[in-house]
């Protein structure tokens, strides 16, 4: 499905990239400062699950950023929601807010390998999930912990979605969109699983129209990839159960 390598140092130009925050949502992303994208290399795209362009500083926040992106029970994500005084003189960034289409709502922070996170006065360890709990209580939320290693092991799926967000992109610029999406919808009620390039055969559209089709339903959940290695002209679809 390759058709090159997503960046997400940039913004892809759509409709809405002006889209920064949401209003409608409890939280809405802190912004950067100047010292802090001088330090960190920030990863700036547009998410389509958010409708609006995503920021968010480091790799190990960039991955987590792809993982709810491609989370198909997720409604919506904000990164840097909140901060937390750990001390009077310590704070540090909730990494991320998230709702999932039940409702449910979730506060996240990443730690890397190191066991630590920036705060505005140098490094906080939390290693110690006491910590953590003590904060969380002190601020009356829970907080879910994402680790660089939980990230890791999932390396191979989130370099699928950096890959497919280029055709999610492209998909809400497919004027046969809705045709293309019912037909695949009926070849999938007759088969379990098709290959991508059986699907392609099939219909009479072109390539990349049906790969952002495919792409977008991968993106809602509607269908998933089995087996797909990043890089690869084919795959194999089967319907999901988001």
């Amino acid at each position: 499905m390759t058709s090159g390598t997503a960046s997400t140092s940039r913004v892809e130009t759509t409709p809405n990239a002006a889209h920064s925050i949401n209003t409608e949502l409890p939280f809405q992303p802190r912004r950067l400062n100047r010292g802090e994208r001088s330090r960190h290399l920030a990863h700036v795209f547009f998410s389509p699950r958010n409708n609006r362009v995503v920021t968010v500083a480091d790799t190990i926040n960039a991955a987590a950023a792809m993982k709810f992106e491609f989370q198909a029970t997720l409604a919506a994500y904000v990164e840097r929601p909140r901060r937390l005084q750990l001390t009077p003189r310590q704070q540090i960034d909730v990494a991320f807010w998230t709702r999932a289409k039940t409702g449910e709502e979730h506060f996240v922070i990443t730690v890397p390998d190191s066991g630590t996170i920036g705060s505005t006065t140098g490094m906080v360890s939390v290693r110690d999930p006491d910590l953590l709990a003590d904060v969380a209580k002190r601020h009356e939320i829970v907080l879910h912990t994402l680790t660089e290693a939980t990230l890791r092991s999932e390396m191979a799926w989130l370099k699928v979605c950096n890959e497919l967000l280029l055709h999610v992109w492209e998909y809400s610029r497919q004027p046969a969109r809705t045709v293309i999406r019912h037909q695949i919808e009926g070849h999938l009620l007759q088969v379990p699983r098709v290959s991508l390039s059986a699907l392609v055969r099939s219909l009479a559209f072109t390539e990349t129209a049906v790969k952002s089709v495919v792409a977008a339903m991968v993106h809602e959940g509607s269908i998933r990839l089995v087996d797909y290695t990043p890089g690869l002209i084919d795959a194999v679809l089967e319907v999901g159960n988001a």
